[in-house]
């Protein structure tokens, strides 16, 4: 954003012909500033975060001898960033001469938009991280003597080696999870962020009670 939020509050979140007490006006000016910065933050180091673990996983797979794994998931997970950074971007479209209150529910829908725009996302990326992750365990199934051997002897049907029924288990799982990943995202994000979300929903359901 080119300006602080302190500056968008410079009239209040209500307009200015409401009747509300000046001091009332402060200090949801002031729990608004809060919660929309604490958001903020916590967005960044969950970025930090991602690509934190994204260089980590990529050393681990490497290290298993599966570097192509590595360098697939890392880049599924820079993907996450890029999407994510992309639309923090959009939040410099909110126009800044918004009512303080007008401005924190355009806020609140630009976060569901960014929620709904990433579960989308979230759909192809999980299934197709599963699916990666599933390489080492492939690798060692191949390479390892007592596994190939007892593949090999089972009267199991084989693709690639690789016993069939695990394939098609496989891909029922990338299958589920491609189905249900927006499902999948929003617990996800609800596990890191409800409470700041409930504090903000609370924070516009008072707003609204006073502008009644």
């Amino acid at each position: 954003m080119e300006k602080s939020i302190e500056s968008i509050w410079k009239d209040g979140f209500l307009k200015k012909d409401a009747l509300v007490a000046p001091k009332i006006n402060e200090l949801y000016k002031q729990k608004s500033i809060h919660i929309i910065d604490k958001i903020k933050r916590m967005m960044k180091m969950n970025l930090y975060a991602i690509f934190g673990f994204a260089v980590i996983n990529s050393g681990i797979y490497v290290a298993l001898g599966t570097p192509i794994t590595g360098i697939v998931i890392f880049f599924l997970l820079m993907g996450v960033c890029w999407v994510s950074i992309k639309q923090a971007k959009t939040l410099k479209n909110i126009d800044s001469n918004l009512s303080s209150y007008d401005y924190i529910m355009t806020f609140r829908t630009w976060l569901n938009l960014a929620i709904s725009n990433n579960s989308k996302v979230m759909r192809f990326i999980y299934p197709l991280a599963f699916l990666a992750a599933l390489m080492p365990i492939i690798h060692a199934l191949k390479t390892v003597k007592v596994t190939q051997e007892a593949i090999t002897q089972s009267s199991l049907h084989l693709m690639y080696g690789i016993p069939t029924v695990m394939w098609l288990i496989a891909i029922a799982i990338a299958g589920a999870m491609f189905v249900y990943g927006d499902k999948i995202y929003k617990w996800d994000v609800s596990l890191v962020y409800s409470r700041v979300f409930q504090k903000l929903d609370e924070l516009i359901a008072d707003m609204e009670e006073l502008k009644k």
